[in-house]
């Protein structure tokens, strides 16, 4: 496992002027947006549609930048990168750290909001 943090929340709050109001708000259509992300990528790789699984992993790699998902915005670039090179067993293992990684993610951001 990476040493890359899960959640970076202060640097992210910090970014926002330190409002928690508007880092729940994006925590919120993040916990919406990531698990439909996460069912596309399985998608598209079980149908062997690299292009897509790579421009997902994009979208991912973004949404999670913007929110302070370290942990996930890491291993969605690595996953773009395997599917850029057409690596099926890499994409497979990253697809499951991904979904680890993702539900751990969400919880820290449930009991951030529910904090807030």
């Amino acid at each position: 496992m990476s040493n890359t943090p899960l959640l970076s929340i202060e640097e992210t709050l910090e970014r926002m002027s330190g409002d928690r109001d508007l880092l729940t708000s994006l925590f919120q259509l993040y916990m919406d947006d990531a698990p439909r992300k996460l069912h596309s990528l399985d998608e598209y790789a079980s149908q062997g549609d690299f292009y897509q699984v790579e421009r997902t992993a994009h979208s991912l790699k973004g949404a999670s930048a913007t929110v302070g998902a370290a942990r996930l915005c890491q291993l969605a670039a690595e996953l773009e990168q395997a599917a850029k090179a057409g690596s099926q067993a890499s994409m497979d293992l990253l697809r499951s750290e991904l979904g680890l990684a993702c539900d751990q993610t969400l919880e820290s951001m449930r009991e951030f909001c529910a904090g807030a």
